[in-house]
This record gives C-alpha cells, structure tokens and sequence, in this order.
C-alpha cells in the first residue's frame, strides 16, 4: 500500500508541472495576440502609391522597463512590394522601412516619439498615447507608378516591429546593445494598379 502512494505523488506532481507549463505557453502566446498589424491599405495619389496602416502596439511591460533605464524604444514598419513571378522566384522590387523612435522625457513628464533623424517630435502625457500614435501611419510613400510594369502583378506586404534601444549615455559606447525585439508576421495584399 506504502508503494502505491509513493507512485502516487510523483504522478500528481507531474501533472501539475505539465499543467503550469501549458498555462504559461498559453499566457505568452496571449500577450503576443495583442501585438498586430490591424489594417493596412494604399492610395495612389499622383501616381505615388502611399501606405497606410493601424498597428497595434501592446502596453509591454518592458516598453515601460526600457524608458524609465533611459533607453529608447524603436518602433519599425517594413514595407516590400514585391513582382510576382510564375515561373520564376519573385523578386523584391521595394524594400523599405518606417522608423520612429519613443523615449522618456523626464523634465517634462512627457513620453516623447521622433519619426527619423530630423523630424519634428510629438509628446504625450501617457504611454498609452504614445503607443497609439507610433501605429498609426498615414500617407507613407513607397513606390511611384513608373517603377511598376502594366502587365505584372505586385504585392505589397508589411510587418511591424519594436525594439529596445540604448540608454542615450551609453549609445555612443555600445551602438549594437539593442536587447529584445518583438515583431508581426506579414500582412499581404495584391497592389492595385
């Protein structure tokens, strides 16, 4: 009876463990759901095909982590047009990328969101805001009519990414400690034209 109960407990322990891992697969998985690009689509005005889209940025712990050490986080939208092919690989005729960077103004209390090395800035009073306005992309220009053949089709695709930068004091010292990065599967469609 004595050997029965000890067979007993490793079992029951087994489960629990099988179970405590499923349950954090399934909290991971549900925090990388909240992560998404919505919706994206083109216009073509003048000839100019411009990329619009709504990424949903989550309210990652580590965003907020990241900004309070000092760093910057890096939000990136990847856009490829590519020429569809039948009897040949497809080839990537546009491959270009939407850089925006979100940082922590301390004197100020506001969090801070620069698109490029120039760019005007935009500040906001919560985390939230800034996440919200760092997916929200308008009027993107990608590609001009000319650089597409009548006769091919194209598809246009996007993904979006976020990064942790380098604290500022440190960037000049370590250009290449960019440590996590999360980033979206592609969102595709066939370019009109």
């Amino acid at each position: 009876m004595m050997g029965r109960v000890a067979r007993r407990i490793p079992v029951a322990r087994l489960i629990a463990l099988l179970l405590l891992l499923l349950l954090a697969v399934a909290m991971a998985r549900a925090g990388e759901q909240d992560f998404k690009v919505r919706s994206a689509w083109v216009n073509v005005r003048d000839a100019v095909f411009e990329v619009n889209a709504r990424i949903q940025y989550p309210l990652d712990p580590r965003v907020q982590e990241a900004l309070d050490a000092g760093a910057s986080v890096h939000f990136d939208l990847q856009c490829e047009v590519v020429k569809q092919s039948r009897y040949w690989l497809d080839s990537t005729l546009v491959d270009v990328k939407l850089e925006r960077e979100l940082t922590w103004n301390g004197l100020t209390q506001r969090y801070v969101l620069r698109e490029g090395e120039h760019s005007e800035q935009l500040s906001f009073a919560t985390l939230d805001e800034a996440l919200a306005a760092a997916g929200h992309v308008e009027s993107w220009p990608v590609v001009v009519g000319p650089q597409l053949e009548s006769n091919a089709s194209y598809q246009i695709r996007v993904r979006a990414a976020y990064r942790r930068g380098s604290p500022a004091r440190l960037r000049a010292l370590m250009p290449w400690g960019d440590g996590w990065s999360r980033r979206t599967e592609w969102h595709k469609w066939a370019l009109p034209h």
